[in-house]
């Protein structure tokens, strides 16, 4: 291993689930790599494959779920093929994990003191308790709960949501990662927490040097946190670059129309961008470009071959209608209409 070498690559994961009427792709030819103190946002609408991508690097696919093809790379030694006893020592130690949903993380008869300590002695079973409880209050005072020598011994009950989903990062750094996935952590934490989690995942990257996937369907968190953005759409990359790139000049239609649906502060006349039609389900995922069926630039190469990700200016695209030059897509999906004229058209 160099000091080059990405925390996290992932190449060409293909995850497929067998079912009696045949097999389904729940991932195609994700690649995508993340480096020490990187954050990569992963995003797109719900069943585009990002919780799946994640679950796949950490070894918790659902049965029947598999990793059917392609790598992970976990410091340039691969994992995926490891044996699950092997895999298993990864989870928590090499890999910390935070989910959407700090309640179902934490066990409300136990205080986060001893969750701590529990988790720190299974990692490092040579240490004391004493020298474990001394590092799970650091670890309380490190994510930002305040009065970590009394809150050690309260119930989760007695955090707020904001403060459970800090003890479930301080959970995620027991063993000291160096790879973060954290899939949806702020979605049920209002504006000002979430903007709290944001800055403390910022802060652990630059301080620790830890690599992380943060899986969500908010652009504004994307933009406010990553460094490096993946966009998913029916389990395949759509596109993927430099944050800055990929939101001020997004290259993808879908990209587009996520960057639409964002609202704007400056343009209170405006409706927000709608991308017409839903995610195809893993049974429906059409030929050629998956995202055809919704957008109003495809034509007949759209719908008859599958575009590959290739370079595109400022960032990588799988869009036909892409311009390598970075220019934009024809047609876009992005039309804003001004509310004025909605409203004469509901008028008349």
């Amino acid at each position: 291993m160099t000091d080059n070498t990405p925390v996290l690559e992932v190449r060409g994961l293909r995850v497929e689930i067998p079912t009696r009427r045949g097999v389904l792709t729940a991932l195609d030819g994700v690649t995508l790599s993340i480096g020490r103190g990187e954050i990569l946002g992963m995003v797109g609408e719900s069943g585009a494959g990002k919780s799946m991508t994640g679950s796949s690097v950490i070894g918790l696919l659902p049965p029947p779920a598999h990793v059917a093809a392609g790598e992970i790379l976990l410091n340039g030694v691969r994992i995926d093929t490891l044996p699950e006893k092997e895999r298993k020592a990864l989870r928590g130690h090499k890999i910390g994990a935070v989910f959407q949903d700090p309640l179902t993380s934490l066990d409300p008869l136990m205080t986060v003191g001893d969750q701590l300590v529990e988790t720190i002695l299974t990692h490092d079973p040579a240490l004391s308790r004493e020298a474990a409880l001394k590092k799970a209050v650091a670890l309380l005072a490190e994510t930002g709960i305040p009065s970590p020598e009394t809150r050690v011994s309260h119930y989760p009950h007695q955090f707020s949501g904001g403060m459970r989903q800090r003890v479930v990062i301080a959970l995620a750094l027991c063993a000291d990662p160096e790879l973060i996935i954290a899939d949806e952590p702020t979605t049920a934490l209002d504006v000002s927490i979430q903007a709290q989690i944001i800055a403390l995942l910022k802060r652990l990257a630059r301080e620790r040097g830890s690599a992380v996937m943060l899986i969500t369907h908010d652009m504004g968190v994307i933009a406010e946190t990553a460094d490096r953005v993946a966009v998913l759409y029916a389990g395949q990359l759509a596109e993927i670059g430099q944050v800055t790139s990929v939101i001020d000049r997004p290259q993808h239609p879908y990209t587009k129309g996520l960057m639409g649906a964002i609202p704007d502060i400056h343009a209170p006349g405006m409706w927000l961008e709608q991308i017409e039609g839903s995610m195809p389900g893993l049974n429906a995922i059409p030929k050629g470009c998956p995202f055809h069926p919704r957008c109003r630039a495809a034509d007949e190469r759209c719908r008859t071959e599958r575009p590959p990700l290739m370079p595109m200016g400022t960032c990588d695209a799988a869009c036909w209608k892409a311009s390598p030059t970075g220019g934009p897509v024809p047609d876009s999906l992005v039309r804003f209409v001004p509310r004025t004229d909605i409203m004469k058209e509901t008028a008349s």
